[in-house]
């Protein structure tokens, strides 16, 4: 393979977009530990904002909710977004996707986002790796699997939880089948057999599917040694030329850093250090549950049973413009007493997809005439304002919040501006992260965006008993 060329090692080295909440956190996690200074922001900021406020950061990301917009609406939401993006003269560019590729051609669309980003970054071809091996999502002769939670691993149309989302349910496993529905654009698959042969052979391929006009390059992957290989092999073959533009999941954070390593763009001269010399026991916490998904309902009901207090939403009344204020208000009550108490407070939605409570809902949003996506969306504002009245109406420091689509909905309400990954927890891509916010109730505040399938079934008791430092100390930068 050829010889790196030294690059310009100022500004910033990796520039990412997160189609939902918390795998844009993920994201930021893995790259965090892989030793990159990253903040993430919820809009997104020009280079010279960068500069000043946040020199030492390296890597940034935008937290968005692409993966739930109507695909007519997303040239219009992710153009902007892109354009920024190309101002930080970054070598390499990252959209990040769900590691279970959940999109449709109707929401979400992956397939018209890669053609947005071609378009913007003038990419002859977009690598496509939606596999994250530690999470335990794999693609192999471009099908694609992951497991429920830390048990059976399922080929994705025959994942019980994955197959049934309520919004994009993956009814085909081969990925390029599944594209082909969202996008004229051809695909190409560089299969496990491939990428075991080594870079050079990768970069091979590449060089074959270009001059046959086949811009989304698919790639299999199983082990962390594969997602190394082929983001060594990409970026060594892209950035003499032009930006690297990758499409996939949260795990490309430690293949993309080990390739800037190799590339000798990462120093150790402004690598953060460990956070927690004064680390210390933050008290009671917030879960707010937006998820019907069986792996959270297992989790809530393991907290119950260790000492957490919960509280039950009937989302058909936050729906109902009848009865709307007086479950609010009857939630936020609820919720305070217990707080101030000193017990640790679950709200949930539903406990898993059995729910009656889902049912419920889905009679109510047809009463009202409610399409999925606007009774979601109104759902998740609801959420939002109990979510913000109890920040602010407590002493509470630190918040879980479950589930990407209303991770996304609940921080539009919370005056969040960019947020920094303060710790790992039990080794799932859901850390505790420091908010910045020009509120005071909020900056500072601790929060962690779970994804609905995501994490051990003690995940809430770990969070709750992590002793973090004070967010002045670890702070990367100022609004």
């Amino acid at each position: 393979m050829g010889k790196y060329v030294k690059m310009d090692k100022e500004g910033i080295l990796i520039a990412f977009y997160g189609d939902d909440f918390t795998g844009t956190m993920a994201t930021a996690e893995a790259l965090t530990q892989s030793g990159i200074p990253t903040v993430t922001f919820t809009k997104p900021p020009t280079p010279d904002f960068l500069k000043k406020h946040f020199p030492q950061v390296k890597a940034m990301g935008i937290a968005g909710t692409a993966r739930t917009v109507a695909t007519d609406k997303l040239e219009h939401m992710l153009t902007p977004i892109f354009q920024v993006m190309k101002g930080y003269q970054s070598p390499i560019y990252l959209y990040k996707v769900c590691s279970t590729f959940d999109s449709s051609e109707h929401t979400g669309s992956i397939g018209k986002a890669i053609e947005l980003g071609i378009k913007m970054f003038s990419a002859n071809f977009v690598p496509v790796l939606p596999a994250a091996p530690r999470f335990k999502r794999y693609t192999v002769f471009g099908h694609h699997f992951a497991a429920l939670g830390e048990g059976e691993i399922f080929r994705l149309d025959r994942n019980p939880s994955i197959a049934n989302h309520p919004i994009t349910p993956m009814n085909e496993s081969d990925l390029r089948v599944h594209l082909a529905k969202q996008t004229t654009l051809k695909s190409g698959l560089i299969n496990i057999f491939d990428i075991d042969r080594g870079g050079e052979h990768i970069q091979g391929l590449i060089n074959k599917f270009i001059s046959e006009k086949i811009q989304i390059i698919l790639f299999d992957c199983l082990y962390d040694k594969h997602l190394n290989t082929v983001c060594d092999a990409v970026f060594q073959k892209c950035y003499l030329n032009k930006p690297t533009l990758f499409f996939g999941s949260q795990e490309l954070g430690y293949g993309l850093s080990n390739a800037l390593m190799k590339a000798e763009l990462l120093t150790d001269e402004w690598k953060i250090n460990e956070f927690g010399k004064n680390s210390k026991d933050k008290g009671p916490i917030l879960v707010l549950s937006g998820s019907c998904a069986t792996v959270t309902g297992d989790q809530i009901l393991q907290a119950k049973q260790h000492g957490f207090f919960d509280v039950k939403i009937l989302p058909q009344h936050l729906l109902d413009p009848e009865r709307r204020d007086v479950e609010k208000e009857t939630i936020i009550q609820n919720t305070l007493n217990a707080l101030e108490e000193g017990k640790s407070v679950i709200l949930h939605t539903a406990i898993g997809p059995n729910d009656e409570r889902v049912h419920a809902m889905k009679r109510m949003s047809e009463k009202l005439s409610l399409p999925d996506r606007e009774a979601n969306e109104n759902l998740g504002n609801a959420l939002g304002e109990i979510s913000r009245t109890i920040i602010h109406s407590s002493s509470v420091k630190r918040v879980i919040v479950v589930g990407g689509d209303t991770s996304g909905r609940i921080q539009r309400h919370l005056d969040i501006e960019a947020l920094q990954v303060s710790t790992s927890v039990g080794g799932v891509p859901a850390p505790l992260c420091y908010v910045y916010s020009q509120v005071p109730e909020i900056n500072g505040l601790e929060m962690s965006f779970k994804g609905g399938q995501v994490g051990n079934i003690d995940y809430f008791q770990i969070v709750r008993s992590v002793k973090t430092c004070d967010f002045e100390e670890a702070a990367l930068g100022k609004l």
